[in-house]
């Protein structure tokens, strides 16, 4: 995206403009890590020009894209770099907005700061949206998958410790089976044990218990090699044919 190409985004559009526009919050997002500072300068300038909504709900019930609050969490990245987003989970109201901005950075850093989040929090509700949630769906997305990163051990132990605190005191399907998956990011010694003891019944919590097992195992062979560039792209581009 050109730097220009937001605000012309912004200017599109056949409802107000306080809605967005054209702009998604991908569109932020990648604005944010190609620009960084001057990228935070250009949003914070649009999300005044245009009064974008921090509420997702408006005064008469109507839906909305809170891009006010996407627009802070970008903002912090662009200013502050990960340090930032780390400062804006701290605010329920943010939280789940420096997360996914943190997906999206794609390091060892932000994998330390939603790892450290999530041993230091707990989940207050079960809703998928709780920012506990959302931030252990964002290490499985950093770590679980062939074409994600590869943390250190200290990183992997700290992992493994997590899925497993957070499984015994999961009482629905779909927690077991994000803990299930995120334990691909820990094919250390005692995950692959752990999960072949485990017993679950749901039959997406199976799925992902016996995917777990074959990626654990796979990667903890000897015959496992990283893939290369070229086969990380192929991996992506297979992913998004499945969705």
């Amino acid at each position: 995206m050109k730097f220009n190409d937001l605000a012309r985004k912004a200017a599109k559009g056949s409802g107000p403009l306080s809605y967005g526009g054209a702009v998604h919050p991908e569109d932020l997002i990648r604005f944010s890590l190609a620009y960084g500072a001057d990228g935070a300068d250009e949003i914070e300038r649009l999300c005044k020009q245009h009064g974008w909504h921090e509420d997702g709900v408006l005064a008469d019930g109507k839906r909305v894209t809170p891009l006010a609050r996407w627009a802070a969490a970008c903002i912090a990245y662009g200013r502050g770099g990960i340090a930032s987003l780390k400062q804006l989970l701290a605010d329920r109201a943010l939280a789940t907005f420096a997360i996914a901005v943190l997906s999206e950075v794609r390091s060892e850093s932000s994998v330390t700061v939603l790892l450290d989040y999530c041993m230091s929090t707990t989940a207050l509700s079960d809703e998928p949206d709780d920012p506990f949630w959302r931030a252990l769906g964002a290490l499985n997305g950093l770590t679980s998958f062939d074409d994600g990163l590869v943390p250190p051990q200290e990183q992997q132990k700290k992992l493994q410790e997590l899925v497993i605190r957070t499984f015994s005191n999961s009482g629905m399907a779909y927690q077991q089976t994000l803990c299930l998956c995120a334990l691909r990011g820990a094919p250390i010694e005692g995950s692959l044990e752990w999960a072949e003891a485990q017993t679950v019944n749901d039959p997406g919590a199976m799925r992902a218990r016996s995917t777990a097992i074959k990626s654990l195992r796979r990667r903890r062979s000897d015959a496992c090699k990283p893939p290369n560039a070229e086969e990380k792209r192929q991996i992506r581009r297979q992913r998004a044919l499945d969705v």
